[in-house]
C-alpha cells in the first residue's frame, strides 16, 4: 500500500524531473513530460541557463504588452521562489505564498514534504525556453495562461547528506511542456494552477 509520505517523495521527483511513466490517477501532481499533472510550458526555443528575465513593462507599450511584461516578471520570480525553496526542501523564508496559491502552493508544498521526508534537496536551475502568454477572457480577474519548455537535466534531487544524486528512471523526460495559470491579484500576479500535458519539448 502506498504511504502518504512514499506518494509526497514521488510527487517532488515527478514534479522535478519528469518522471517517464504516464498514470492517469497521478495527473494532477506529476511533473515533467511523463504525462502527469504540474506546470505548464510551450514548444522550446534555445534553453537559456536560467529562468527566462524580461524587462519591466514599458509605459509606451500596449496594455496587453504591458501586461504581458507583468507576467513574464511574475514568471521569473516564481520559479525563484521554486529553486530557493527546493534547493532547501522547505519554503519557509522563500515568499512561496506571494508567487503561488490554490493547487499550484498545494502541489509545490506536497513536493518539498515529499523531499523533506526523503532527505533530499534540489541543487542546480532549471532552464526555460520558448515561454508563451496568453489571456483568457470573461474572467472577474485578469487571468493569464504561460507555456513554457523546461529542462531539469541540471536540476537534480539529492542526498541531503551525502550529496549524491538520487537515482531516477532513465526513461524520465527532462524537457517538458507546462502550462501555469495566474490571475493578477491586488499585490500582482499570482500562479493558481499548474499543468504538465504530458508532451516533450
Amino acid at each position: 500500500m502506498t504511504t502518504a509520505r512514499q506518494h509526497q517523495t514521488r510527487t517532488a521527483q515527478r514534479r522535478l524531473l519528469a518522471a517517464a511513466a504516464v498514470t492517469a490517477t497521478l495527473a494532477g501532481l506529476t511533473a515533467g513530460c511523463g504525462g502527469d499533472g504540474g506546470d505548464n510550458k510551450a514548444a522550446p526555443a534555445s534553453p537559456s541557463s536560467a529562468p527566462v528575465t524580461s524587462s519591466s513593462p514599458s509605459p509606451s507599450g500596449s496594455p496587453v504588452d504591458n501586461d504581458k511584461a507583468e507576467v513574464q516578471t511574475a514568471y521569473d520570480r516564481y520559479w525563484r521562489v521554486l529553486t530557493e525553496a527546493y534547493a532547501k526542501s522547505d519554503s519557509a523564508g522563500t515568499g512561496l505564498k506571494d508567487v503561488a496559491s490554490g493547487s499550484a502552493y498545494a502541489q509545490t508544498e506536497a513536493g518539498l514534504a515529499g523531499l523533506r521526508s526523503a532527505g533530499q534537496v534540489v541543487t542546480g536551475k532549471a532552464k526555460h525556453s520558448g515561454t508563451s502568454v496568453i489571456f483568457k477572457d470573461g474572467r472577474k480577474l485578469k487571468t493569464a495562461v504561460i507555456t513554457d519548455c523546461v529542462d531539469v537535466a541540471q536540476w537534480k534531487p539529492v542526498d541531503k547528506q551525502t550529496g549524491n544524486e538520487a537515482p531516477l528512471p532513465q526513461t524520465r523526460l527532462v524537457r517538458y511542456v507546462t502550462e501555469l495559470t495566474a490571475e493578477k491579484w491586488p499585490t500582482g500576479w499570482v500562479v493558481i494552477e499548474e499543468k504538465i500535458p504530458g508532451q516533450a519539448c
